[in-house]
């Protein structure tokens, strides 16, 4: 075959190959576009299924992605993913409601307790820190990691800050007003977030104490969750609705704006900055400019959602007052 005859031949198959290529590229997005957006899949999981008891009142991702869950009285949960395993908080340590739980940085499970203060769980012991040892408190209400590895603590007396070797208490004395604290959270700016059982909230920049005397109203009333989003501004969760705090002021949402209760009892940020809200009558979506309002009618195990966790891979986690856990997914 001649020089020129190879050439032909040549360029021939590479304008096969070229259409062939194109022809695969068009039919993938031929496919891709009929596929249309993810569609929402709704998964409870319930005692039935393995988690404790129905009765869960916050989750947990430990660095595995497991899924860790306070289940009301005295019992934990864990989900791999693809099982379920409980544990129960030894008799001794008289544990009674759990009201929280954290993974700190050594894949310890801490849970906030009625009774026996902060227990920490390392996959084989149990440890209570309570008024027997020195912990300023029998009741830890709520608990929060930091950026620094500190794990910060909400008593009926005091803020408590552990940094792993040193234990570091709050009170009046130091400038806080309210000191039962009900939630807590870390900022873009490091600055540590609490809200109390009398809705006072309180902001603290590692030196000193900033106090806000009832934003949400003047009754006295329990903050129930403090999440801050990427920008700087802080979203508070109170039976008036949710608070949100600019840097420079605070305004109140309701269901004048479009959540379905104003009884709001945790907030979560997805990667979007799509802010989801737990209430006492289903979850609210808002976009920034749409609210968008999900109940059991949509896949929610009850509509008293108690708190909202969002996985890394986009799954969003509701745990409810008695009805066991939903996850979210889009497929």
């Amino acid at each position: 075959m001649s020089f020129f005859l190879q050439v032909v031949h040549a360029t021939k198959s590479l304008r096969m190959v070229f259409r062939l290529i194109f022809f695969i590229m068009i039919l993938i997005l031929t496919v891709q576009c009929r596929k249309g957006p993810l569609e929402p899949v709704w998964t409870t999981f319930r005692n039935t299924d393995g988690l404790a008891n129905n009765m869960v009142y916050d989750i947990a991702f430990d660095a595995k992605g497991n899924k860790w869950f306070a289940c009301g009285i005295n019992r934990i949960s864990r989900y791999d993913n693809r099982n379920w395993d409980s544990y129960t908080v030894p008799a001794e340590l008289i544990c009674g409601f759990i009201f929280d739980i954290e993974v700190d940085k050594h894949d310890n499970r801490w849970i906030g307790t009625l009774g026996s203060g902060a227990v920490k769980f390392d996959g084989a012991s149990w440890t209570s820190y309570n008024e027997s040892n020195g912990f300023p408190g029998n009741d830890v209400l709520s608990i929060a990691g930091d950026s620094q590895d500190n794990l910060w603590f909400g008593t009926r007396g005091a803020v408590v800050r552990y940094d792993g070797a040193v234990w570091t208490s709050f009170t009046h004395a130091d400038g806080l007003l309210s000191d039962t604290i009900t939630a807590i959270a870390e900022d873009s700016w490091s600055n540590m977030w609490f809200g109390s059982v009398s809705g006072n909230v309180a902001m603290f920049d590692g030196t000193a104490w900033i106090n806000f005397t009832r934003p949400a109203g003047p009754v006295k009333h329990i903050i129930y969750d403090i999440t801050p989003d990427s920008e700087g501004n802080v979203w508070i969760a109170t039976v008036y609705g949710a608070l949100l705090y600019d840097g420079t002021g605070f305004r109140l949402f309701d269901e004048s704006d479009g959540l379905v209760s104003k009884a709001v009892s945790a907030i979560a940020i997805d990667s979007k900055g799509k802010i989801w809200f737990a209430t006492t009558n289903g979850v609210t979506l808002f976009d920034g400019t749409t609210w968008t309002t999900y109940t059991e009618t949509d896949g929610l195990a009850e509509n008293q959602v108690t708190e909202i966790a969002i996985e890394s891979g986009g799954s969003i986690w509701f745990t409810t007052a008695q009805s066991g856990v939903t996850r979210l997914s889009f497929e």
